[in-house]
């Protein structure tokens, strides 16, 4: 009887894995055409953290609501990882949203669209409103800053700020750099979104939270301003501030009439002035400027109840020369005006 053989046991083919690389997430190019992202599973996965040696639970799916809200609530362990570039001009429609083919249009026409200077017609009338409008809320707020700033250094250091032109001025500046400026907001905003795995769908959803106009941010503008303004009426204004005298040839009432800052030697030189704040005993100086330095000439005292709002007075008109009238109160020039005085004509 012939022995069997021991069979040899076919060989075991041991499974592949496929192992897909992490694609790492970057602000897409303004150029080709996006690759199709594929769903993430889902199921529950774990991270592992070798270092510290705990598990962490991912979600199992991503909730469609408020996903812009919960994008800032993301671990820190998901840092941006590679994932394929959505479409530019797509992904700026959802955040932008109201003309958005306008911004597409001015921005696709430079190479450098974060850097040029342009012109936005809106951005110039509303200005300040605009920039709430188009959600900018920090530039609303630093230009807030700015202007009581302003408005502290032109008290402190007397500079006589015109605000009709200076508000021109902030107007044309936010008008020229209105596209750039929304540029830069647009991309930061994408680039934020484009860090997190989320599904093409969902992406352009939370674009969409983020983007796109508020009128509700409007009137928190309007508030802010609100606040501004009294801030200067009834903090900066009344401690710090100055108001301008009134000149003129005679007096009505309460009322300085026939005005002019021009006046001939020995002329009667009627002049008016309001309190910033309350009322009481002040001091009129009265200087000869000469170039860049003044000098004083006369001075005189005047006692005035705590209840009146201003003061009308007079006096006759000095040797020819341009003067400067303050009006002292507590060692604070309280208010301020120029006048010239000329020789009598023969």
């Amino acid at each position: 009887m012939g022995t069997a053989e021991p069979q040899a046991n076919p060989p075991v083919e041991k499974p592949t894995v496929s192992l897909e690389k992490p694609m790492a997430g970057r602000l897409p190019e303004h150029h080709g055409n996006p690759s199709e992202e594929r769903s993430p599973e889902p199921q529950a996965t774990q991270l592992k953290d070798e270092s510290a040696d705990q598990t962490i639970d991912r979600p199992a799916n991503h909730s469609t609501e408020r996903i812009a809200d919960r994008l800032e609530e993301r671990p820190s362990f998901a840092a941006p990882p590679d994932y394929p570039a959505d479409d530019f001009d797509e992904q700026v429609s959802a955040f932008v949203q109201r003309n958005s083919g306008y911004y597409l249009r001015k921005w696709s026409k430079s190479a450098t669209p974060a850097k040029d200077i342009g012109w936005n017609w809106a951005a110039f009338f509303l200005s300040y409103f605009w920039l709430a409008y188009r959600k900018q809320y920090g530039i609303v707020l630093l230009l807030l800053g700015v202007w009581i700033a302003i408005d502290i250094v032109n008290i402190a250091f007397d500079l006589e700020v015109n605000n009709v032109g200076s508000g021109l001025f902030c107007s044309v500046g936010i008008a020229l750099g209105a596209n750039a400026l929304y540029y830069k907001h647009t991309t930061k905003q994408i680039d934020k979104i484009n860090r997190y795995p989320l599904e093409r769908s969902l992406k352009l959803k939370a674009l969409s939270q983020k983007g796109g106009t508020s009128f509700i941010s409007v009137f928190m503008a309007i508030g802010l301003l609100t606040v501004y303004i009294i801030i200067n009426l009834f903090v900066l204004f009344p401690n710090f501030g100055k108001t301008d005298i009134q000149f003129g040839r005679s007096e009505s009432g309460s009322a300085i009439t026939d005005q002019t800052s021009v006046f001939e030697e020995n002329e009667s030189i009627h002049y008016g002035f309001g309190f910033p704040g309350k009322a009481g005993d002040i001091e009129v100086i009265l200087e000869i400027r000469q170039g860049s330095d003044s000098k004083v000439v006369d001075r005189w005292e005047l006692k005035v109840p705590s209840d009146w709002p201003g003061v009308i007075h007079r006096f006759d008109a000095p040797k020819p020369g341009d003067y400067t009238l303050k009006i002292v109160m507590d060692d604070r020039v309280i208010s301020k005006g120029k006048f010239s005085v000329k020789g009598r004509l023969a």
